[in-house]
C-alpha cells in the first residue's frame, strides 16, 4: 500500500509545481498575481494516463473464502484452512481478531467496525461477533449447515443461507427472544449481499436476483447475473457485480442486468474467491491458487493544491483528453 500512497505524493508533487510555474509570466512582468484562478477553481477529478497500482499485500493464505474491506480502510480476510480471520491495516500490519477457529465461512463488518464471522460444519453452524478490541461471543448457533449470511436491515437480524437447500432463514432477536422465520426460495441461493438500501438480494443458481423483504416475502428484482455465478457483491456507487464464468484463465466480473447483456467491468485471475472494494472503488481480490491477497488501486484521493480540499486522482489506460472543464488530465 506504501507503494500507492508514494505514487500519489509524486503525481501531487508534479500537478503543484504546474501550478507554480503557471503564474511565472505574472511574476517576472513584476505584476501582482491574479488570484482569481485560485479562489474560483472547481474539483474536478485528475485524470492521469497510467496503468493501476497492482499490489500484493503482505500476507499469505491457504484457503481465503471471504474478504471485506471497512470503513476506515482495513482488510479483512477469512482463511478456512488457516483456521483465523487476517486484518491488513493501511500501514501493512498484519494482525488476527480470529485465531484458531474451524470451518470459517463466510465474514461480515458492521458500521461500528464489529467483525461478524460465520462457521459451518455437517449439520451446524455458528454466528459470532468480535468487537474492535477482540472480545468474542457466539450470537446464534444453528442446527443446519449454512453457505453465506448477512447483517439484515435491522438491529440483531441476519439472513442465512442453508447449504445445498432452497431454502433461507431469517433471525432477528427483540429484546433477548430470538425469532427463526425459515423462507423457501425455488432454486438454491448461491450468495447474499446488502443493496444500496441496505435490502437483501439473493443469487440464484440460475443468474436470478431476488429480493428478500425483513419479513421473508420473496420477490423478483429483475436482476439476473451469469448462470453458474458464484458471488454477488455491492460496489460503492450502489450497483451491483458478480463473480462469474471463466474465460481464457481468468473469471470475470460481471455487471447484474436486467436485460442479460452482461458486460465485464473486469477479468482476475482463475480461482479467485473473493473480491472486495474500498470506499473509493478500488479493488481487492483473495485467491487460494495464488496463495495472495492482491490490492488493485486506480483511484487516489490527493489535496487540491489551491485549497487542500481532497481531490479524487484516476488512472485510466488509454485516457482521453476531457472534451471539456469538467475533467482534467496529464
Amino acid at each position: 500500500m506504501q507503494n500507492a500512497f508514494s505514487i500519489s505524493r509524486i503525481i501531487a508533487s508534479i500537478y503543484f509545481a504546474g501550478s507554480i510555474f503557471a503564474y511565472g509570466p505574472s511574476l517576472s512582468a513584476q505584476e501582482p498575481p491574479s488570484l482569481g484562478a485560485i479562489r474560483n477553481h472547481d474539483h474536478a477529478p485528475i485524470i492521469v494516463q497510467s496503468r493501476p497500482v497492482i499490489e500484493r499485500l503482505p500476507v499469505k493464505v491457504i484457503e481465503p473464502v471471504d474478504l471485506r474491506i471497512g470503513k476506515n480502510g482495513h482488510i479483512f480476510v477469512a482463511d478456512r484452512s488457516a483456521k483465523c480471520v487476517f486484518r491488513l491495516d493501511s500501514d501493512g500490519e498484519v494482525s488476527l481478531p480470529v485465531a484458531d477457529l474451524s470451518d470459517i465461512q463466510r465474514i461480515q463488518l458492521d458500521d461500528n467496525d464489529n467483525l461478524y464471522v460465520l462457521t459451518s460444519a455437517k449439520g451446524e453452524s455458528q454466528i459470532l461477533m468480535v468487537n474492535p478490541i477482540g472480545q468474542s461471543i457466539v450470537l446464534h448457533e444453528l442446527t443446519f449447515a449454512a453457505t453465506t449470511f448477512v447483517l439484515g436491515g435491522t438491529i440483531g437480524q441476519f439472513v442465512v443461507a442453508l447449504k445445498d437447500s432452497n431454502r433461507i432463514v431469517v433471525i432477528t432477536t427483540v429484546d433477548d427472544i430470538t425469532k427463526l422465520t425459515r423462507v423457501y426460495v425455488y432454486q438454491p441461493v448461491s450468495d447474499l449481499v446488502l443493496n444500496a438500501s441496505g435490502q437483501t438480494e439473493a443469487l440464484l443458481v440460475t443468474g436470478e436476483v431476488v429480493h428478500i423483504a425483513d419479513g421473508g416475502k420473496v420477490t423478483a428484482s429483475g436482476f439476473f447475473a451469469p448462470p453458474g455465478s458464484s458471488r454477488l457483491m455491492l460496489q460503492p456507487d450502489g450497483s451491483m457485480l458478480a463473480l462469474s464464468g471463466r474465460s481464457d484463465g481468468h473469471a470475470q466480473l460481471t455487471s447484474v442486468s436486467r436485460d442479460q447483456d452482461f458486460q465485464t467491468f473486469a477479468s482476475v485471475p482463475e480461482g479467485t474467491q473473493a473480491v472486495g472494494f474500498d470506499a473509493l472503488g478500488n479493488l481487492c481480490l483473495a485467491n487460494p491458487d495464488l496463495r495472495a491477497i492482491t490490492k488493485v488501486t486506480s483511484h487516489f484521493r490527493i489535496p487540491c493544491p489551491h485549497c487542500g480540499r481532497p481531490t479524487d486522482m484516476i488512472f485510466r489506460k488509454d485516457a482521453e483528453p476531457p472534451a471539456n472543464a469538467v475533467t482534467r488530465s496529464f
